[in-house]
Formats: C-alpha cells, sequence, structure tokens
C-alpha cells in the first residue's frame, strides 16, 4: 500500500518542462463532486466517458484545495486540469491558456481512485504482470515526451512567448528499444505517468482490411530516473 502525501508550498511560477496532450483525459482535474472539491481523471473506454473519483482523505483534500487556489490566483473561480509530474511535482495552469503555471507543492505515494466500470478501485501504478508491449489496461494519463526518428528522446519546453525542444543527452538506451519494438522507426509520442511508467499509443489494425485504426494505449516500461532530465525546481 502507497498511502498518498501532498507537500503543499507557497504556490511560485513554474518555467520548468510542462506540456499537456490535448483534451481532457490525459490531466487531472479538480471538480465539485457531490457537494466536495474532488480530484477526478475522465476515462474514455469503448467509446463511454467515466468520471473516477480519488478516494477521499486528507491529503487528497488538501491537494485539491491548494489546485484551486492556484487557479484563483491566475484569475480563475472554479476548478480545473493540473498535472503530477515524474518528480511528483503539482503543476497548475492558468485556466486562460496565457502559459502561465504555478508550482504548489509535491505528491509520494499513490492516489488511489474509484473504477465505475466495477465498484473497485486502481491506481496508476497497477502494472504488476504486464510486459512490455502489453495493452496497458487504466487511465492514460501523464506528461508527454517525445522520440525522434533519429532515436533521439527530448520534450517541447513550452514558455509563455516560445518553445524550444530539450534532448536527452544521452537518450536512455533500454527506453528507445522498448518504444521502437512497440511503435517502430518512426516519431513517437509517449507519456510518461507520475507512478513513473512509460505509456504510448499503438494504432489497432483493422480485422477486414490492411489499413488502421483506432489507437489503443500500452505499457511501454518503467522509467530509470538515473538516466532521465534532471529535476526542475
Amino acid at each position: 500500500m502507497h498511502q498518498f502525501e501532498f507537500q503543499p508550498i507557497e504556490a511560485r511560477p513554474w518555467n520548468g518542462r510542462y506540456t499537456r496532450v490535448p483534451g481532457d483525459t490525459s490531466v487531472f482535474h479538480v471538480r465539485h463532486v457531490e457537494g466536495g472539491l474532488r480530484v477526478v481523471i475522465d476515462w474514455d473506454v469503448d467509446a463511454e466517458r467515466f468520471t473516477c473519483v480519488a478516494l477521499d482523505g486528507s491529503a487528497v483534500r488538501v491537494l485539491a484545495e491548494n489546485v484551486l487556489q492556484a487557479k484563483r490566483k491566475m484569475g480563475g473561480y472554479g476548478g480545473g486540469s493540473f498535472q503530477i509530474n515524474e518528480f511528483g511535482q503539482v503543476l497548475v495552469p492558468g485556466s486562460d491558456g496565457d502559459g502561465r503555471r504555478l508550482l504548489v507543492g509535491k505528491t509520494r505515494g499513490s492516489l488511489r481512485f474509484d473504477d465505475p466500470r466495477d465498484g473497485g478501485t486502481f491506481t496508476l501504478r497497477d502494472a504488476s504482470g504486464l510486459s512490455s508491449g502489453d495493452p496497458w489496461p487504466l487511465p492514460y494519463v501523464g506528461m508527454p515526451f517525445n522520440l525522434s526518428r533519429r532515436g533521439r528522446v527530448y520534450c517541447k519546453r513550452e514558455y509563455q512567448e516560445s518553445g524550444a525542444l530539450e534532448y536527452l543527452s544521452p537518450s536512455d538506451p533500454k527506453l528507445v528499444r522498448a518504444l521502437r519494438r512497440i511503435r517502430g522507426h518512426v516519431a513517437v509520442r509517449f507519456l510518461i505517468n507520475p507512478e513513473r511508467i512509460v505509456l504510448t499509443k499503438r494504432q489497432l489494425q483493422s480485422r477486414t482490411c490492411d489499413w488502421e485504426g483506432e489507437s489503443e494505449p500500452v505499457f511501454v516500461d518503467h522509467l530509470d530516473l538515473n538516466l532521465w532530465f534532471k529535476k526542475e525546481n
């Protein structure tokens, strides 16, 4: 059992790595659910969208309140999206899309969510028994990174007025091999979730013809922080 903990700090501007996949399903959200402020994930399964609510607890409530206060500090009025990166840092973007972000604290342990499909619960670290290339059975949540055609891992650093590419030097050879086995020798986008699990999406081939249909999330590997980008503060 990896109990969830949240250590808040006085919110401060974040100019470090921050990107997100467009849409609502790759990030966390703070919303009012059943009269209370809760942390949730949106999860699309078989053309149906589920809302997974984090199990209540004092650390979860403090996290939600700090995200809400950060949103208000940047001119927002309600909840909204936020991210937890591979170092456990909680990053909150402004609601108006102007590029502002605040660092509001650090997490340890795992958020546990209810599973509205069967009444069970899960965490985003529940990858036991999975091998590289196996379908990922949980929400596809995390910070996006990229692998170039030439085998270089990089991230897109987004600032308020400009962006740049930051390359990992040298790239983790084990991670690159795992991505290549799954995706081939093409440019690849992959996610690192808060539990330091690497995920990507693979195109599903149609059963009736050779063209590629929808994509499915797959498990790639566990991230080796010793061969990764340096933590920013």
